[in-house]
């Protein structure tokens, strides 16, 4: 059984003020995550960023990743969301 963890950060948003950091912040947890300190693999981690206009991230695009994010059977799940909540 393994981890695995989604990881968003979003700054753009169509229809509210930008935000700044969120992207960087989800990185920066993407790179905690992915290694132990030993250098072996720790969570199998899938980042979305929303970075722009034509680079966001959609609800449906969001709700499919944590759909399957929260299936299968790894022992741990972790969801982490960095943006207007």
């Amino acid at each position: 059984m393994g981890r695995k963890a989604l990881v968003v950060g979003i700054d753009y948003y169509r229809s509210a003020n930008p935000l700044n950091g969120c992207v960087n912040d989800a990185h920066s947890i993407k790179s905690a995550l992915e290694l132990n300190s030993d250098g072996t693999r720790n969570f199998d981690v899938k980042l979305l960023v929303g970075t722009g206009d034509g680079h966001d991230v959609s609800r449906r695009n969001l709700r499919e990743s944590i759909k399957s994010l929260f299936s299968g059977e790894e022992e741990i799940a972790l969801f982490y969301f960095a943006g207007h909540g």
